[in-house]
């Protein structure tokens, strides 16, 4: 393989003349597909930012180093637009992952809006509300998508002679696409440092360009264009290179990477701040309405070359290091070390556990955070008192490397220790990643955490708080162990109709829910000394609640007091989602059905621990009958019908034939137990009936991997 790339990038280098001709000749190339590239020269410049640059705006692995492109290429003028994007289409029958999975992982806001697309969008309709035109910017691609355009684009273009010998064409590389961003600047934009600069020039969220969602590539015209002459560099969706994603810092060479790949240029629902040249990156989950690329024309592989580092910070990729080792620490690196401000800090964390009958009850412990004395010499790092499943294990190293980024070196000597209050219990789920962040933040920032706030919300190392599940449990144990103040992640917001469907509406003003989307959300509303006008929101939000009764009903939220004061905590405080949904109610705007995710959740949670029957068949259809006489606890069956059966009319429509399909599966299942003996037929007839789950599962967005990773 490093051979094969090798000679490629050999053969480039003795054709750089040839280049040079074109670039003299002409600084655009047009595909035969009719797509226009624009001559991106060699040269060096600094790859990342300085803390300066970016403010109080902390990102990862934006560390400044010098970096050489060594060989010119050519870039895609514009973002690939939905007409080339139909070409590729029309001619391959590929199916995108978007339309495959039936679902977008990741729904941007618009500017102006709630707006959220739903699940089932795709490049072919984003849920934008407007018809997508030819000269738009495709999106709802993954990175996988955006590869195999560019693959099927070489191949076409090599058999019509019209891509320059020893070149390929590919996503750009990291290095690559920020040296065309800046077009020979190193300012936090091409055009300069100012934010008011972005004027009409980019599609951002707080700038008057008209556009609620994506805008016309080229729309700004040459205003909109470098000094290389590409246009939307910044802005209008954001865009996929090459490389896999290194938190420690982008790579002047290419960075090979797994399932998660680096986003670069900000999209339309972004402000200024987040979509500067050096900004990286990254999700998870693949694909978003406001992520598309362009393509890009040179040695395969890239052509960039890392000539030094500017900041004493971890160089290992998150592949190389070893957590579990505390290596001695750099003497001349201790000088600048982040010196902890607290030795305990703690907080609540929200989980859920299984009866024996399959249901789930929620509850909130206290998660412990120690530093410890652990020797001079050694490096700081995390560990668990108790064992602990390896999800939880992983959730902490992320919250681990999150704090890392934004303090590269900690006191040397310690060892932080993560505790829980119930401690005899191994501990399993990755949605204490927040928790474990803000522990973290606590011990080195002196941060006070208010004793009677709770949280959940896993981490990823770029300061997201992701989507859970079980919130609505999660929430009613919160409040059985009487929590004041919860923060659940943004994504999770829709589950509190979940809450209000399956508990009470009431439960919407028992306690004081938040949304947090971030680490500095999540801290935000954790810390004791709040900022003065989330303070306020939640003293007015106290006042409602000292009004109601644990029984008021929704004309009670109609009193133009209580109204007038939820509205006024909402402006104070616009991620204060109990005062939102308690508005809600109000207006008679909450659904009388569960959210689709929320009926999905319930129904794989209905059968507990019968559930795993349904993936063992899957696995070894025609194993011994004897399978089928393995005793069950007692009353799974009727636990799992009586709750099946409650649940009919509070899904959401789309989950119904589901929901038919699992009560059919359950009594074929309860039969076989029954019977001490069975033929061939009635087994097979079993096994349609577990097909039928599967089937309506994947026609729902649903793949089997993530239903088993439900059973956890």
């Amino acid at each position: 393989m490093n051979r094969v790339r090798l000679s490629a990038f050999a053969a480039a280098l003795l054709l750089s003349n040839h280049a040079a001709v074109l670039f003299a000749q002409e600084k655009t190339m047009t595909t035969s597909t009719g797509m226009e590239l624009v001559w991106i020269p060699p040269g060096e410049f600094m790859l990342g930012s300085t803390p300066e640059e970016h403010g109080n705006v902390h990102n990862e692995g934006e560390q400044p180093r010098k970096t050489k492109i060594r060989s010119g290429f050519w870039m895609g003028k514009t973002e690939l637009t939905v007409g080339q994007w139909k070409r590729f289409l029309d001619s391959t029958q590929y199916q995108t992952d978007a339309e495959k999975k039936g679902l977008v992982d990741r729904a941007p806001q618009s500017k102006d809006s709630n707006f959220a697309p739903l699940k089932g969008a795709s490049w072919r309709d984003p849920n934008f509300g407007f018809k997508l035109k030819d000269n738009h910017p495709v999106t709802c691609v993954s990175w996988n998508d955006a590869v195999a355009f560019c693959e099927w684009l070489s191949e076409i273009e090599k058999k019509a002679n019209k891509i320059p010998e020893g070149l390929v064409y590919r996503l750009p590389t990291e290095a690559e696409w920020e040296y065309a961003c800046r077009a020979g600047s190193q300012t936090r934009f091409w055009w300069g440092d100012s934010d008011g600069g972005a004027e009409r020039r980019c599609n951002l969220t707080g700038s008057s360009d008209g556009f609620q969602f994506i805008s016309p590539v080229d729309h700004f015209g040459s205003r909109g264009r470098n000094s290389f002459g590409l246009a939307d560099m910044i802005g209008n969706v954001r865009e996929w290179v090459l490389d896999g994603y290194d938190p420690a810092g982008a790579h002047g060479e290419l960075f090979p990477g797994g399932e998660v790949h680096v986003l670069r240029g900000g999209a339309f629902d972004c402000r200024p701040i987040n979509a500067r040249c050096a900004l990286r990156d990254a999700y998870r989950f693949t694909i978003s309405c406001a992520n598309g690329f362009r393509v890009c024309c040179g040695v395969p592989g890239g052509s960039g070359q890392s000539l030094g580092v500017i900041a004493s910070v971890a160089q290992k990729s998150t592949e190389e290091r070893k957590p579990a080792v505390a290596g001695v620490a750099d003497s001349e690196m201790q000088k600048d070390a982040r010196k902890f401000a607290r030795n305990q800090s703690s907080i609540k964390g929200l989980y859920v556990v299984r009866t024996e009958a399959g249901l789930r009850v929620g509850g909130a412990q206290d998660i412990i955070a120690t530093a410890e004395r652990a020797g001079s010499d050694r490096e700081t790092i995390c560990d668990f008192v108790t064992d602990v499943a390896k999800d939880t294990q992983i959730s902490m190293e992320e919250a681990e490397r999150l704090l890392k980024v934004r303090h590269p070196v900690w006191q040397a000597g310690y060892k932080i220790r993560f505790s829980y209050s119930n401690k005899y219990t191994k501990q399993a789920g990755g949605s204490a990643g927040g928790a474990f962040s803000v522990l973290l933040l606590s011990l080195l920032d002196g941060m006070q955490i208010d004793p009677g706030f709770a949280m959940t919300g896993d981490v990823t190392v770029d300061g997201k708080i992701r989507e859970v599940g079980a919130v609505a449990e999660k929430l009613r144990g919160a409040l059985l162990d009487k929590c004041r103040i919860v923060a659940i992640p943004e994504a999770n917001e829709e589950n509190l109709n979940d809450l209000a469907v399956l508990y009470s509406p009431a439960m919407l003003w028992s306690m004081q829910i938040l949304s947090i989307a971030t680490l500095d959300d999540a801290a935000a509303v954790a810390r004791t000394d709040r900022a003065p006008n989330l303070t306020k929101a939640m003293e007015l939000f106290g006042q409602v609640q000292r009004s109601l009764s644990a029984n008021a009903t929704v004309y009670a939220l109609r009193n133009p007091a209580i109204f007038q004061t939820l509205q006024q905590v909402l402006q104070l405080a616009p991620n204060h989602s109990s005062a939102e949904y308690m508005l809600r109610v109000a207006n008679n705007q909450l659904p009388a059905t569960l959210s689709l995710g929320g009926s999905l959740d319930e129904i794989w949670a209905a059968p507990g621990p019968l559930l795993g029957f349904l993936f063992s068949d899957y696995k070894e259809p025609e194993k011994s009958k004897r399978y089928y006489f393995e005793k069950v606890p007692s009353g799974a069956f009727k636990a799992a019908m009586d709750r099946l059966n409650w649940l009919q009319f509070r899904l959401h429509p789309k989950t119904r034939e589901l929901k038919t399909a699992m009560v059919d599966y359950m009594l074929s299942l309860d039969q076989l137990h029954r019977q001490s003996a069975f033929s061939s037929g009635t087994l097979k007839l079993h096994l349609i009936k577990r097909d039928k789950v599967l089937s309506e599962a994947h026609l729902l967005g649903t793949d089997r991997k993530t239903l088993e990773e439900m059973m956890h």
